[in-house]
């Protein structure tokens, strides 16, 4: 127990803000507090050839405490991991966290936690930092009221420990849940709060359940991933597929469509009739009739590599793929399968919200959140 500016505060059980935590696949003791992953270590074995998968999984992009509470003043202790290269040209954006309750919604960022040092693709050392305590002050409540405290999203996180000036309960779980998978634009690390990333802001509007698995960088249609969402419960799948086989041009259409068939099955496995979303890409002008792999073009945006292969190999692009999910929807007969354009999401109109031509910015975001609620809402799929 501390005293803080004269507040009493509590230190939280950590067994409560374990049974708290929402969107999150696996939860470990670390050195200091808890650390989360949206993918279970049992399946680490599966990617530990590419070191990206397993840290991008393991940052909170959806992850949140739910409490039910009277509490006025909240604090959120955590240690951040953060990167910068060695050279000064990159280091990332503060980790933020941001607590939301009805009418109400306040953000705190903070640059101070540990920063791995890059020099290309190698850590070149750990730049030790320090805790991070965000705090909030919310107008008095008489009565429980519901409250969300949405992790940091684009960074690596420790939680250490949760106090408050009133007890803090588990929420209880009275959404339907709605699980996501996508790729670097799902993760949204781009966002400028947890809140801004697009599946939460799409959930917060339409009052949902989400875990989200948007992998950034990591979204190739793994089983691994198809094993994930069918090992939980949902009462609504999307998929949001296409853009990372582009980049890393690690399909052919001929290995890309049997790849969806196959990850659409394992989930039909144990969720016969949960109606999927099937999201093809939204726009990229780089890859729209280019295949990848993706690199910096002369602008700085992202660019094609400028090669293709032999017809026959049947290089993968958007507007191809856009083709093969709407054929593919079609040809399951699958009346609980629903295909969406992801240029209805975000078109060629758009492209302003896209500064280095494939990541939408903040606005861009916040534009995919409301459009994909909008059009959820208008496939009425009982959710």
């Amino acid at each position: 127990m501390v005293a803080v500016d004269l507040v009493f505060m509590k230190d939280t059980p950590i067994e409560v803000v374990i049974a708290s935590l929402r969107g999150t696949a696996e939860i470990t003791r670390g050195n200091r507090g808890l650390l989360l992953s949206r993918l279970p270590a049992k399946f680490s074995m599966y990617h530990d050839v590419d070191s990206l998968t397993q840290k991008v999984a393991d940052q909170a992009s959806g992850v949140r405490l739910a409490f039910d509470t009277n509490a006025s003043r909240i604090e959120v202790e955590y240690r951040a991991t953060m990167d910068r290269t060695l050279d000064g040209t990159f280091t990332s954006p503060p980790s933020t966290v941001t607590l939301t309750t009805a009418g109400f919604e306040r953000s705190q960022a903070h640059s101070n936690g540990d920063y791995r040092v890059w020099n290309g693709d190698k850590v070149e050392r750990l730049d030790l930092g320090e805790n991070s305590i965000a705090i909030f002050e919310l107008p008095e409540s008489a009565s429980q009221r519901r409250i969300d405290i949405w992790l940091p999203h684009n960074c690596n996180i420790e939680l250490v420990a949760v106090r408050s000036d009133g007890e803090l309960l588990p929420a209880p779980h009275d959404q339907k849940k709605w699980i996501h998978y996508g790729s670097s634009i799902s993760h949204s690390i781009e966002a400028e709060k947890p809140t801004g990333v697009w599946p939460v802001v799409a959930s917060r509007l339409l009052g949902l359940d989400l875990f989200s698995l948007g992998l950034a960088g990591s979204a190739n249609l793994e089983q691994f991933a198809a094993r994930v969402i069918a090992e939980h419960p949902a009462d609504v799948i999307s998929l949001k597929v296409g853009i990372n086989p582009v980049n890393g041009r690690n399909m052919t259409r001929r290995t890309f469509v049997p790849a969806v068939h196959a990850f659409i099955d394992t989930i039909r496995a144990t969720h016969p009739t949960t109606p999927i979303i099937l999201v093809s890409p939204i726009f990229c002008e780089a890859h729209e009739e280019q295949p990848g792999p993706t690199g910096p073009g002369p602008d700085g945006k992202a660019s094609s590599a400028g090669f293709t292969s032999e017809p026959w190999v049947q290089d993968l692009t958007l507007k191809l793929i856009r083709t093969d999910l709407e054929a593919l929807a079609n040809r399951r007969n699958d009346q609980n399968l629903h295909y969406l354009n992801g240029l209805e999401l975000f078109g060629e109109a758009d492209a302003s919200l896209m500064p280095d031509g494939l990541h939408p910015n903040a606005e861009g975001y916040r534009l995919i959140g409301t459009r994909f609620a909008e059009r959820f809402s208008n496939l009425n799929l009982g959710v």
